[in-house]
């Protein structure tokens, strides 16, 4: 199923003139749903990208999607032993330091929909881990292989500000991953590299609509990567500000110190 001509457009709010022409991002989680929008947005600003999946099937499958002589595949686990030293392997075999890191990961857990005091100690362990310890443990490995003037860019869902009954693994570690964030950028300061959290509503997704879900008035993830262009580039006007909210359509990215 092809990807409907409003997830491919560029936005009214983006920046015509942004380009990542010579710019080497890379996008951990590439393979997901907001993920692949991010990659096609930032390939077609001109950035050379590199995404990350835990399997080859699934950076085979996104190549198979997305053939681009700009575009490489790598397997990474970030709770794997020895995810430092992977770091360090990426950063040399592509040419670092990179201009831009997207930490785009999450996981819903096998437990399903229960009540937060029904959670056993496993299934409680393996949220915390696969979804807060995982992104620390990526920001720890790869800024140091960001440029000064690069930027780290993570994508966190609404969760992180509201209630979310049923699944309050991924909600607190989502609050978590959002305080974890900010607290990296006000330790950074000027120093650099930049880093931002950024709050997403609902996205449209290529598997969503191939699923027969969908919404027009849902974001598309091509347009999560527009804005994502622009932060690596410094061409947004939210630039300077490290938390932003991207959850109307219409509007595009806001500035979370004004919602």
């Amino acid at each position: 199923m092809s990807m409907p001509q409003n997830d491919t457009e560029r936005p009214g709010w983006a920046n015509a003139t942004t380009t990542l022409n010579g710019m080497r991002v890379l996008v951990l989680g590439g393979t997901g749903g907001v993920g692949e929008g991010v990659v096609r947005a930032l390939l077609d600003d001109g950035a050379t990208v590199i995404a990350t999946s835990r399997t080859r099937d699934r950076l085979d499958d996104l190549a198979t999607r997305i053939a681009h002589p700009r575009l490489s595949g790598e397997t990474l686990d970030a709770l794997a032993s020895g995810l430092d030293e992977r770091a360090a392997q990426l950063a040399a075999r592509h040419g670092g330091p990179f201009d831009g890191v997207v930490v785009s990961v999450a996981s819903w857990g096998a437990q399903g929909r229960k009540p937060v005091l029904s959670l056993t100690d496993a299934e409680w362990d393996e949220q915390v881990a696969a979804n807060l310890t995982a992104v620390f443990r990526l920001y720890r490995a790869f800024v140091p292989h960001l440029a000064t003037a690069g930027a780290l860019i993570q994508l966190n869902g609404m969760s992180a500000d509201i209630p979310f009954p049923g699944a309050a693994g991924v909600a607190l570690t989502a609050a978590a991953q959002k305080s974890l964030t900010r607290t990296l950028a006000a330790e950074l300061g000027a120093r650099g590299p930049r880093v931002y959290e950024v709050i997403l509503g609902v996205i449209r997704t290529r598997a969503r609509q191939e699923a027969g879900i969908d919404d027009a008035g849902w974001i598309p993830a091509a347009h999560v990567g527009r804005h994502v262009a622009e932060l690596v580039a410094g061409t947004s006007p939210l630039s300077g500000d490290d938390l932003h909210c991207f959850a109307d359509v219409t509007r595009g990215p806001q500035s979370g110190t004004r919602r």
